[in-house]
């Protein structure tokens, strides 16, 4: 097998030095006569040369790549907004490497010691948890962006989401409105903010006078089933339940079927996300509605500008109550 060309071929071929073929590929072409420039671009062609990302990102101080982490792989909604970052990112031609931190802070270090070593344009964290080795990164780096979960006190970063606390809001002022009794939150881990923030929202807007039965729950269909059967272990009523995201949504309503019950006559359910299964597994669920496609431009805009440091704005998206069967 050949092994593949080298600056020192295309220099070779175009009859140029080494260092001008570099300023080819580095981003200084401008300084480059035409006729210079042709002979370049002809030689790469003819000898099929893409010049090496880490050499380049070497000489450029950061690469093309930018890193996005997920906290968990198989959840639809978070795998669309990564695929909405992606393509948003073509724009500025950069490319993105999607890794999984699983909920895992020894595996979210190892992942953030790998971008650095990538020299990444970007590190997108969608669903961050708050390590010490995290915060040491972001007051090095100012290329830390946090997305649905807001940077921890002390850090200073971009963050990209909804208002869940808003959000939350508007489905406890729902719940009002209903009339809706025994009202239950199974919500997500409550030391990640943006549960934290659902959860107490919903119950600003229930009011005080409202007692609630609280579960807290990874953001899982297991999580949710799990609660769902100790909830309706011995029903006595109508529950109304507002959950931290549809896959606990999901659970909830297996564990509902498995004993019997119809929604919403003996069990109201209401998500959050609306991930695009809905449509097709659970067009009867009501939930708070976001669009995962709005997360790519605002991200990609932030990667695109000339400098993330120090800013520490926050790009609030929109968010919708999406009124189907279930509630």
């Amino acid at each position: 097998m050949s092994k593949p060309p080298t600056v020192h071929d295309v220099a070779r071929l175009s009859g140029v030095s080494t260092a001008t073929v570099s300023r080819y590929f580095g981003g200084k072409a401008s300084a480059l006569a035409p006729e210079t420039l042709e002979n370049v671009r002809k030689a790469a062609e003819s000898l099929g040369y893409t010049p090496s990302e880490i050499g380049r990102s070497l000489r450029l101080a950061r690469s093309r790549v930018v890193v996005m982490m997920v906290p968990d792989a198989t959840n639809t909604f978070t795998t669309d907004v990564a695929a909405s970052v992606e393509q948003a990112l073509k724009q500025y031609e950069l490319s993105m490497v999607l890794a999984n931190s699983a909920e895992d802070p020894a595996q979210q270090d190892r992942l953030l010691t790998d971008a650095h070593g990538l020299r990444a344009r970007a590190i997108i964290l969608q669903g961050a948890i708050d390590t010490p080795h995290l915060r040491q990164m972001t007051e090095r780096q100012d290329n830390i962006i946090f997305v649905n979960r807001r940077p921890a006190p002390g850090i200073v970063a971009p963050y990209v989401g909804i208002d869940n606390h808003a959000a939350g809001l508007a489905v406890g002022r729902y719940f009002v409105e209903q009339g809706y009794e025994n009202c239950v939150a199974i919500s997500g881990p409550h030391h990640y903010s943006g549960s934290s923030e659902r959860l107490e929202g919903f119950l600003a807007g229930l009011g005080k006078k409202k007692p609630v039965l609280q579960f807290e729950s990874p953001f899982t269909m297991e999580g949710g089933y799990k609660c769902g059967q100790k909830l309706l272990a011995r029903r006595r009523r109508r529950y109304a339940v507002f959950c931290g995201n549809d896959m606990i949504a999901y659970g909830l309503h297996r564990a509902a079927v498995e004993r019997g019950l119809g929604v919403p006559e003996d069990l109201v359910i209401f998500g959050f996300d609306d991930n695009r299964m809905n449509d097709w597994l659970a067009p009867w669920l009501s939930t708070v509605q976001v669009s995962a496609d709005d997360f790519g431009p605002a991200i990609a805009n932030l990667i695109g500008s000339p400098s993330l440091e120090g800013r520490e704005e926050s790009l609030i998206l929109p968010f919708k109550l999406k009124l189907r069967k279930s509630a």
